[in-house]
């Protein structure tokens, strides 16, 4: 187990904690000049809905915390607070990202799909010719974000409060690598590629384009799609989903068949190369070791200096959002 990030609720929150919120900070920051430089604008609506959800998830975590001490909702309180955070700010990156001039690589990496004895079309005509199959794949695909809900409900109500901190950083750190990569190699898909639109997001595609030919200018926060093809990172999730629950044998059985079925759902229904996931796989890897790393560093950086008091010892002090 990982050094704990935590430390005691009456000396503020840890290093871990305030690491986070910076780093949700940081990318809040590169997107108000993003959005300027490309004449977008935020809608209201979601960011009331949006600010209104996080405020009252911090107003939790601090009533928790210092009124009605329970460190599990706290924890959870906290946990959710800088999922929303951090994923409508990286969701917007992945927007301007998506804004990159740079060639679409998309005949690169169906080139090294074939070098890899790997057929796209093939695989999606056989697939759709199991119903069962492909029936039971679209929902594999759709569970990425019911399973970070469960999972950071599940990881904060058993007390594993620095699983849940581990979760958000491998999370934090996976898209921090991702999204600049696909800037870089940005790429519209297999579904544009072999012309199988049809059974495309649309609204995936209409964004992607929109923002590469600059005729995007509006954003609703509750409404941003999935621009990122790769690395791929519904790979990358369903690999630290099954990696945060691996203290428990049950939660890590279902986990671990759920998401290799995502994995597999992720060519066809997200409309992915083979290349996207073994990158997105290795961006978890990644992720995971360098998570490992950068807790233990933080953790030495929250030892208290005072013994705390029997209060504080239930709580999960990185999810103190308050000084």
């Amino acid at each position: 187990m990982h050094p704990s990030p935590f430390r005691p609720t009456g000396s503020g929150p840890s290093a871990s904690g305030r690491a986070k919120w910076l780093v949700v900070a940081a990318i809040v920051a590169i997107d108000a000049v993003g959005l300027a430089h490309c004449d977008i604008r935020l809608g209201f609506a979601g960011l009331e809905r949006g600010g209104g959800a996080i405020a009252l998830l911090a107003g939790t975590a601090a009533f928790y915390t210092y009124r009605r001490p329970d460190g599990r909702v706290v924890d959870l309180a906290h946990t959710a607070a800088l999922l929303l955070a951090f994923f409508a700010a990286a969701g917007v990156l992945s927007y301007l990202a998506a804004a990159t001039d740079l060639p679409l690589a998309d005949a690169r990496f169906a080139a090294a799909d074939r070098a890899l004895g790997f057929d796209w079309p093939t695989w999606l005509a056989w697939v759709h010719g199991r119903p069962v199959l492909w029936f039971v794949l679209r929902l594999a695909y759709a569970s990425a974000i019911p399973q970070v809900i469960a999972i950071t409900i599940y990881l904060a109500s058993t007390g594993q409060a620095e699983r849940n901190s581990e979760f958000l950083w491998t999370l934090i750190l996976s898209l921090l690598v991702i999204i600049p990569i696909s800037a870089l190699l940005p790429a519209a898909g297999a579904w544009v590629q072999y012309d199988a639109l049809r059974f495309a997001d649309v609204a995936q595609i209409r964004d992607f384009f929109a923002m590469r030919d600059g005729t995007l200018h509006a954003l609703d926060l509750s409404r941003l799609e999935g621009l990122i093809n790769f690395p791929s990172f519904h790979t990358t999730l369903a690999i630290l989903f099954v990696y945060v629950v691996r203290r428990r044998r049950v939660p890590l059985a279902i986990a671990t068949a759920l998401n290799a079925v995502m994995i597999v759902s992720v060519l066809t229904e997200g409309g992915h190369y083979l290349v996207d996931v073994i990158s997105g796989a290795a961006v978890a890897v990644a992720a995971i070791y360098a998570t490992a790393r950068l807790e233990a560093a933080l953790a030495r950086k929250s030892i208290p200096t005072a013994k705390p008091t029997p209060a504080e010892r239930e709580l999960t002090p990185d999810s103190s959002i308050l000084p």
